[in-house]
C-alpha cells in the first residue's frame, strides 16, 4: 500500500504515515459522521416540524373562526416539511450509493467522455494584413472641439 500524499510505501496495518503524516483511513470514517449526522437531522427535522405543526393548528383553530385557511396553511407547511425531508433522503442515498460502490455515477461520465472532441477550425491572420499604423486616440475626438477665446474662460 502507497500514501496518497507522498507515494512512499507503508505498512497496511497503520492509520498514518511515517514519513509525511497523511492520515490513511479516513473516508470510511468521515463518511459514516456524515451519514449519521445526516440520519439525526432527517429525524430532527420530521419530528421538531410536525410537533410546530400541531402547535399551531392547536392554537390557530382556537383563534380563527373559518378553518379552511388553517387547513390550506397546514398543507403548504406540510408539502414544505416534505421536500426538506425528501433532499436529505436523497444526500443519504447518495452517501450509501457512494460507499457501496454503485458504477451508476461512472456511467454518466463515461458517456461524456465517448463523445468525440469537436477541434475549431485555425485562426486565420489575413484580417491581420490590413492594418498599417496604429489608431490614433485623440484623430477623431479632438476636431469636432470648439475653440473658446481666452477672454471667456
Amino acid at each position: 500500500m502507497y500514501c496518497d500524499r507522498c507515494g512512499k510505501q507503508i505498512d497496511e496495518s497503520l492509520n498514518f504515515c511515517k514519513s509525511c503524516g497523511a492520515q490513511l483511513r479516513k473516508g470510511d470514517d468521515q463518511t459514516k459522521s456524515i451519514l449519521g449526522s445526516l440520519v439525526s437531522a432527517l429525524i430532527a427535522v420530521a419530528v421538531v416540524g410536525l410537533a410546530i405543526l400541531v402547535g399551531l393548528m392547536a392554537i390557530l383553530l382556537d383563534k380563527v373562526p373559518n378553518p379552511e385557511p388553517v387547513f390550506i396553511f397546514a398543507i403548504f407547511y406540510l408539502a414544505t416539511l416534505f421536500g426538506i425531508c425528501f433532499m436529505i433522503m436523497r444526500q443519504i442515498s447518495k452517501l450509501i450509493d457512494r460507499k457501496l460502490g454503485d458504477p451508476a455515477p461512472l456511467a454518466k461520465t463515461s458517456s461524456i467522455e465517448s463523445v468525440p472532441l469537436v477541434q475549431l477550425p485555425p485562426k486565420a491572420t489575413n484580417p491581420l494584413d490590413e492594418f498599417q499604423q496604429p489608431a490614433s486616440v485623440t484623430d477623431h475626438t479632438t476636431r469636432t472641439l470648439e475653440k473658446v477665446p481666452v477672454s471667456e474662460r
